[in-house]
């Protein structure tokens, strides 16, 4: 039949002691979710929602909890049995939610007798087209370390859960991600030709004028990357010789810098002023400058540009 309604009645200790659980299932039940929801929304090419998603996994659940029901998910199993039997509107679902009821009031013996071999079987072929061999492949082709990411979270979650598996994955993304922000793209940026409109654009050569250097950190500046960026400079100083005046730092793909970062610059100052090279800034964020002069990375004589053609030419002038 059909559980009662009422609220979970917990003292406080065993409300603390299923905290952890908690977290970790709603953890579950959303990246799950919204990966399964992703999946076949990319597959039938039709629009994702993800915070309506997630309403609907908080609504589900807050009436499970007080229905004495398990925890509600999309689950990758039955999304993709329904997927298999043509299932394209969530009218399938209505129909299935009215089969259930009626078997939870009349039919729940007919269940009894099903070998649990058969409902494995059932699971396995629907699940078996999300495994994505495909994509392993193209990983494989495409970015190693992306693939070994992929096989990761395949392996633990296989073997030993999908708890774990999540937890292995999301890790390895965030190596991922410092990997490539500690190794970005660094430029000195030049004019290229003798027409004053041409755009400033990468070059080989240490200087972007005489006397003046334009470089550009394609990333955020932060503890991975600062000591990477300020070497960057040194280089070009030096490449450039002792006629160097003028360092202008392009800001615009620089959307964030932390205290690390903030550090390491200053001691580049000190470096820059020990040799008479004065510091600027071009295509400056505006809701950025406050943060910048919290943090002493943007100090009160610092010459701001906006662009960074326009730093070029002044002290050209200069």
């Amino acid at each position: 039949g059909l559980p009662d309604l009422a609220f979970p009645r917990l003292s406080a200790g065993e409300w603390i002691s299923l905290l952890p659980s908690a977290i970790a299932l709603t953890a579950v039940v959303m990246v799950e979710g919204l990966l399964v929801a992703r999946s076949y929304a990319e597959r039938r090419d039709y629009p994702l929602d993800a915070d309506r998603d997630l309403a609907a996994y908080g609504l589900a659940n807050l009436a499970s909890g007080v229905s004495s029901s398990f925890v509600v998910g999309a689950s990758t199993s039955r999304t993709a049995a329904m997927d298999q039997a043509g299932s394209r509107t969530q009218l399938p679902s209505l129909v299935l939610v009215g089969i259930t009821l009626a078997l939870l009031l009349f039919g729940t013996d007919l269940l009894a007798s099903i070998p649990s071999p058969a409902i494995g079987a059932i699971v396995a072929v629907a699940v078996a087209p999300l495994v994505g061999v495909r994509r392993f492949v193209s990983l494989w082709r495409l970015d190693r370390f992306e693939f070994l990411i992929a096989a990761a979270c395949f392996g633990v979650t296989l073997l030993v859960g999908s708890i774990p598996g999540i937890l292995v994955a999301f890790v390895m993304a965030l190596i991922n991600i410092v990997r490539r922000a500690a190794n970005p793209h660094i430029n000195v940026l030049a004019q290229p030709g003798t027409s004053p409109e041409s755009r400033m654009t990468a070059t080989d050569s240490p200087e972007s004028a005489p006397g003046v250097i334009v470089i550009r950190l394609a990333a955020p500046l932060f503890f991975a990357n600062a000591e990477v960026f300020a070497q960057a400079v040194k280089d070009s100083v030096d490449a450039a010789g002792k006629d160097v005046r003028h360092l202008v730092v392009d800001m615009e793909a620089v959307t964030d810098v932390d205290v690390t970062a903030a550090q390491a610059f200053g001691r580049l100052r000190e470096w820059l002023g020990a040799r008479d090279i004065a510091v600027s800034f071009s295509r400056l964020r505006a809701e950025d400058r406050e943060r910048l002069v919290r943090l002493d990375f943007l100090l009160p004589g610092d010459r701001v540009f906006d662009t960074s053609k326009a730093a070029l030419d002044t002290f050209r002038e200069d």
